[in-house]
């Protein structure tokens, strides 16, 4: 009996600190009070105060001079016959380092491809020069009263690496390209 009452007290008293600690740590845990305060006050600033202000519409500089149109910018007067006297030298080519014309601008070459009267064919020529990888473009020239759509390639200060690119030119698309020196 005494190993009994033993196991008994020994449950009895188990479950003595079970409800002491109950008592104790539930309260901790759970807060039986019912009601939360929530802070609702903001932390963020108030609103910059922000006014408005007039930008002047973009237009030219007063007291710049005025830009050169198309025709002046690219002189096309005399371009055939430089291209032919430098097609006769081209085979005399040797190499010349890149410097500066009297104006102070880079040397510079370009390749004409072509010249079209119909847009649609310059264009297309254009865009297939470009997808097969040359800086191609297209300018328009009134020639005695009509007008072309002249194709070009470049430029480069190289003249070398400007006449081997005319040359592959020549040969992928069969004809006949003009190679001129680049005045902007």
């Amino acid at each position: 009996m005494k190993a009994m009452n033993e196991s008994r007290r020994q449950r009895l008293v188990g479950a003595l600190v079970l409800l002491a600690l109950g008592t104790v740590i539930l309260p901790i845990l759970f807060d039986f009070k019912g009601a939360y305060h929530v802070d609702t006050r903001t932390t963020i600033p108030p609103a910059p105060d922000i006014q408005a202000i007039e930008i002047e519409k973009a237009g030219p500089v007063p007291g710049a001079t005025a830009a050169a149109s198309h025709e002046e910018m690219f002189r096309y007067d005399d371009s055939r016959e430089k291209a032919v006297e430098s097609d006769s030298d081209e085979s005399n080519v040797q190499y010349q380092p890149p410097g500066l014309n009297a104006e102070g601008i880079p040397l510079a070459w370009i390749v004409q491809v072509a010249s079209f009267s119909d847009t649609e064919k310059a264009q297309a020529l254009t865009e297939q020069l470009l997808a097969d990888g040359y800086k191609a473009y297209r300018r328009r020239a009134v020639v005695k009263g009509d007008v072309n759509y002249r194709i070009y390639v470049g430029p480069k200060v190289s003249k070398d690496s400007m006449l081997a690119e005319k040359r592959a030119i020549e040969e992928k698309y069969k004809l006949k390209a003009l190679l001129l020196t680049f005045e902007p």
